[in-house]
């Protein structure tokens, strides 16, 4: 199980994989943290896993957090072209 304190230090190390991994815990605000992590990095890898979770994780809020970061994700890719 992953911790805040794990989220924030995989942010704070850029460690998109990471966190793409904590999509998956078990505890709705660790995956709903480690997908705004996501959504402020915009790592492009980020963008199918958020896609995925923001349509079917379980949780409400983490799906909110998702469909967030993907946007962010999106929109800095669109920024940059």
């Amino acid at each position: 199980m992953t911790t805040l304190d794990d989220i924030d230090a995989m942010r704070s190390n850029r460690d998109v994989d990471g966190l793409i991994r904590a999509l998956k815990d078990e505890d709705e605000f660790v995956r709903t943290q480690a997908a705004i992590s996501l959504g402020a990095l915009a790592d492009p890898k980020a963008k199918e896993p958020l896609d995925r979770m923001r349509n079917d994780d379980p949780g409400p809020s983490a799906r909110e957090a998702a469909a967030t970061a993907y946007r962010w994700v999106v929109g800095r890719g669109a920024k940059e072209r």
